[in-house]
């Protein structure tokens, strides 16, 4: 369980350029499916161990993490992936500059604090579904200069525990091994070639999306769960938390 914990932290240094797609996933794994309801078909009343708020990054695999001892509810005001399937793989980059954010679709327009124009995810498995994810690990020296203790074997296992979900070696585009090529002829070595781990020089990273193009965002981490400790509840927007003894 420790493991997958940390592993909701470190799902967070996915690198993201916008890149939306035209077509659903043939093979996607939506077993998570089966403990997914709307919020109006919850019970008026009902107790968790846990609830979470927000089926995002962080909270789709820390929402799977608890589930395996304690009971779990986890609230996204979105709607699940599936209703949107131009968020399920490497195409249709043009959505997301035209798509209008019209209050329900999966990308959330927002001027962030220093007035730059940026989106997010509004859907189940949050911005990791909007996102063209570079994938890497953190520098060592994160770790060490973090002010806390981090126990590095239960690191490595919580970067693996997300890696063999959602990261795939990708299929260099033309542009992008041009890119490559430029830095190195321009000094920027060693080359690395294909690694995960955070180096000096240049390398092939992890993608979030595999050989194929389908998507592979933080939704699917909930297929770890225990699903008789887990409910989901989509297009769940939450007002306020009253806190009780």
């Amino acid at each position: 369980m420790e493991h997958s914990i940390l592993a909701t932290f470190l799902l967070l240094i996915l690198i993201s350029i916008a890149i939306l797609s035209v077509h659903a996933i043939p093979n996607q794994d939506v077993s998570y499916m089966k403990f997914v309801d709307s919020a109006k078909d919850l019970p008026v009343e009902e107790e968790y161990e846990y609830i979470v708020i927000g089926g995002g990054t962080a909270g789709c695999p820390l929402a799977a993490t608890l589930s395996s001892k304690f009971s779990v509810l986890l609230l996204e005001r979105g709607s699940d992936p599936n209703t949107y399937p131009f968020v399920l793989n490497e195409q249709g980059l043009s959505y997301v500059f035209v798509e209008e954010d019209d209050g329900q679709n999966p990308i959330q327009r927002f001027i962030s604090e220093d007035g730059v124009e940026n989106i997010r995810g509004r859907v189940l498995g949050g911005s990791s579904m909007v996102n063209a994810g570079f994938y890497s690990r953190a520098h060592r020296e994160f770790f060490e200069t973090a002010g806390v203790h981090w126990d590095m074997e239960m690191v490595e296992k919580a970067y693996q525990w997300v890696e063999e979900t959602v990261v795939s070696r990708p299929n260099l585009s033309a542009w992008q091994s041009a890119f490559r090529s430029s830095l190195l002829e321009g000094g920027v070595s060693p080359n690395n070639g294909f690694d995960l781990r955070h180096r000096v020089g240049t390398k092939i990273g992890g993608s979030i999306f595999d050989e194929k193009g389908n998507r592979h965002g933080a939704v699917e981490l909930l297929n770890k769960a225990d699903p008789k400790n887990l409910k989901v509840a989509i297009q769940a927007t939450v007002e306020r938390i009253i806190f009780n003894g």
